[in-house]
């Protein structure tokens, strides 16, 4: 269940990024972040390059 909200100051190209990755993957930005977030914490999380 989701029931806090948070603030945070990231830097515009980080923000555009995220926001470009969302679209590709047809997420709202703010739900990409909370996922990837909660795949961290869940030692979920791999890195995989992009070319």
């Amino acid at each position: 269940q989701k029931n806090k909200r948070i603030n945070i100051r990231l830097s515009e190209k980080d923000l555009i990024g995220i926001q470009t990755r969302a679209v590709e993957e047809g997420l709202p930005y703010q739900t990409l972040i909370s996922s990837v977030l909660h795949k961290y914490l869940s030692g979920m999380l791999t890195e995989i390059r992009r070319a």
